[in-house]
């Protein structure tokens, strides 16, 4: 349906084929968003192009999820756009011609999405059919027989996540003819190594993280429930103009623990005199996060905790730290670990993983390594979550030590700003 003016139907908006199809509108023109310079988009799409030419594709359908195992990832990075409204949202982003940003909601808020997207196309798919929509931009840049390459929502190689079946089943119906492939890796080799305008983010995505911990700390008293600790955080980080990746929190009595990890669902439990906090943040800052874990003591730590703080999560955290640094590898990370069990300890699995968008390769732990060849040895520009968690024993307490660094020419750069200390209150 061809757009209306607004002019002519400004007064008739609550009729939906005035409200939902404008050709203009003067709406949310004051908004204000961080962005990247125009040159920066560029560098993707032509980064992204080149990738689509060495494994022979002529199109991809990027989608972006608001999941935290995908928090936007490659829909985000080629355009800003971040939304919670779909399943997924999609980009058609051809090899040659102009990419398209698809929305699953017209009107207002596609208004408001044009506002942000560095992709200037955006149209709805019409009531959330994105399938159909999909696929009709395709054969209308004239690429209904060449090859379509679905990229994953999640990112690559963590639980790959594509299309719905029934938008691959609407797009395989609509171009027959087309060579349509799942696309495993394509996105992560571009967005592993930040530039530095991309820096610039990953640092304030760590400054909203120091302010989600700096939130629980200051509300954290007796009576107050784990639920209102984490509303705390989150509005810490949504002041600070960002929005939440990971909200892990959980409580628990340092005289009887049973919490080797926070709780994914903080409760309602209410906090007392001698707990301590567990817990693990994440903030993104439009497509960019950073995650941060710092124990939070009710009164002075126990000596359990303090002892295994002290002689392991720290020592493990700073020995770790000597390897992140241009040329490490994830074999001295791993070795630099061991010193949990040499001293008496047990640990989750994880050590460290990187970040492109969200949590991604490598992924080190006590025991194995997943990684992709070119993440094995550290270079400048990756983003890094170092996350020792050693745990007592009995597998009743757990001191989880988190921090996230760029890696720089001279080492590490830790976004993150909070001291390693025990935070006790």
């Amino acid at each position: 349906m061809k757009g209306k003016p607004f002019a002519e139907v400004c007064g008739a908006l609550h009729l939906g084929e005035n409200f939902h199809h404008l050709a203009d509108a003067p709406w949310y023109e004051d908004a204000v968003y961080p962005s990247f310079p125009e040159a920066e988009y560029r560098r993707r799409h032509e980064a992204l192009r080149a990738a689509m030419r060495e494994k022979g594709l002529d199109c991809l359908i990027v989608p972006g999820s608001m999941n935290n195992g995908s928090m936007g990832y490659g829909l985000v990075w080629l355009s800003g756009h971040l939304d919670a409204r779909a399943l997924a949202q999609y980009a058609v982003f051809p090899l040659e011609g102009e990419p398209t940003l698809f929305c699953s909601m017209a009107g207002a808020h596609i208004w408001a999405t044009r506002k942000w997207s560095a992709i200037r196309d955006v149209r709805a798919a019409g009531g959330g059919g994105f399938g159909k929509a999909l696929a009709a931009r395709i054969r209308e840049l004239g690429l209904a027989g060449r090859a379509i390459g679905l990229c994953s929502a999640n990112s690559e190689g963590r639980s790959n996540e594509y299309l719905p079946a029934n938008y691959y089943l609407e797009i395989k119906e609509a171009l027959p003819e087309a060579k349509i492939e799942f696309v495993a890796e394509i996105l992560h080799p571009l967005m592993n190594i930040k530039s530095e305008e991309e820096r610039r983010f990953v640092r304030k995505a760590g400054e909203l993280c120091d302010r989600a911990i700096l939130a629980i700390a200051g509300r954290a008293k007796p009576g107050v429930t784990e639920y209102q600790l984490n509303a705390s955080a989150t509005f810490a980080v949504k002041d600070g103009g960002g929005y939440i990746h990971l909200d892990i929190l959980g409580s628990t009595p340092m005289a009887r623990p049973a919490l080797p990890f926070g709780n994914p669902r903080p409760s309602g439990r209410k906090v007392q005199k001698g707990d301590v906090l567990v817990n693990e943040y994440g903030a993104g800052y439009f497509g960019y996060t950073a995650q941060i874990g710092a124990p939070i003591c009710l009164g002075p730590p126990s000596d359990a905790l303090k002892r295994m703080h002290e002689e392991v999560a720290v020592p493990v955290f700073r020995a770790v730290e000597k390897c992140l640094r241009p040329g490490g590898t994830v074999e001295e990370v791993q070795e630099a670990a061991q010193l949990i069990v040499r001293k008496g300890y047990t640990s989750r699995p994880t050590v460290i993983h990187g970040i492109d968008i969200v949590t991604c390769s490598p992924h080190v732990e006590m025991a194995h390594i997943r990684a992709k060849p070119a993440d094995r040895v550290f270079k400048e520009g990756m983003v890094i979550m170092s996350e020792p968690n050693p745990i007592t024993p009995d597998g009743r307490l757990g001191c989880f030590l988190g921090r996230t660094c760029i890696i720089t020419a001279a080492g590490c750069e830790w976004v993150t700003q909070l001291p390693l200390d025990l935070i006790v209150v």
